[in-house]
């Protein structure tokens, strides 16, 4: 996953959306059943544990959290592309007291960074990676056999709770009448295709896992209540910025995203949303 990263991207990070309580629940969900897996281990070893894609260290935190409540020693490693969103995990993980490092890089420096892992996580950003396979194998290529491989993802087809639809309609169609209104000279690139709307099905990710060298895969959904607070955030992202108003530079995209997310949510008398969480752990065979 290759990103640009500037000074304006840093200024629109994930890291807003990732303070909301559901996002924790449903990432911490997956740390606990993927690292319950571990429970053969002896209780005395150090696992290597690497969290792909980490960005500002929100399922990092949860994983060290996890290893304390076990009573278990862990070397966690995370890795991202951005300089800025490391700066900010390795800040926010030193009064944890789990021994972690930050290294700058994507899955394909994975074998250069580590080998023999127990575990990996690549959680809230499978979906942007156009080759899922490769990704797949290169995971497979550092973990120690019976290893773990979790991932989840809130863009795949199945995300949407029937009858939700209408409010992402809608919020799209409103952000664009507030950038025509405000920013008439602004137009949207739709010849781009977004890297977030490649969505797959849950089975779809299970037949690449196992085409990967993975033997047992399970997946299952988790289901959230998502509010307009947190659609303003998302709203923020750079990433998701880029998918859902391709072209448009950033500041005004952001704005009209927020704006946007409450005003669909006025017009449809909702203060929330469901949404579902596409959660996978799957072992190396």
């Amino acid at each position: 996953m290759t990103l640009i990263e500037t000074e304006e991207t840093n200024q629109f990070t994930f890291e807003p959306f990732a303070s909301h309580a559901f996002y924790t629940h449903v990432n911490r969900a997956l740390v606990q059943q993927a690292l319950a897996s571990l429970a053969v281990r002896p209780l005395n070893a150090t696992l290597t544990i690497v969290d792909m894609a980490c960005g500002t260290g929100a399922v990092t935190r949860l994983i060290a959290e996890e290893m304390l409540r076990q009573g278990r020693q862990a070397h966690i490693i995370g890795v991202d592309p951005s300089v800025e969103a490391l700066r900010i995990a390795s800040r926010s993980m030193q009064e944890i007291g789990v021994k972690t490092d930050f290294i700058q890089g994507d899955a394909t420096d994975l074998p250069d960074i580590v080998q023999e892992a127990d575990v990996t996580f690549f959680c809230n950003a499978i979906h942007l990676l156009p080759d899922k396979l490769t990704a797949f194998r290169q995971m497979a290529a550092i973990l120690l056999p019976g290893g773990i491989f979790a991932c989840n993802s809130t863009f795949y087809d199945g995300a949407y709770v029937e009858g939700s639809d209408r409010f992402y309609r809608l919020w799209i169609r409103r952000a664009v009448g507030w950038l025509r209104k405000e920013y008439p000279e602004v137009r949207l690139a739709r010849e781009d295709k977004a890297m977030a709307r490649q969505w797959l099905k849950p089975e779809e990710y299970a037949d690449l896992l196992r085409e990967s060298g993975f033997g047992p895969v399970m997946t299952s959904q988790e289901s959230v209540f998502m509010t307009m607070d947190s659609y303003r955030d998302i709203g923020q992202y750079w990433l998701f910025i880029e998918g859902a108003l391709p072209g448009v530079p950033l500041v005004p995209s952001a704005a009209a995203l927020g704006a946007a997310a409450y005003k669909a949510g006025e017009e449809l008398n909702l203060t929330e949303v469901p949404r579902n969480w596409l959660q996978i752990v799957a072992m190396k065979a």
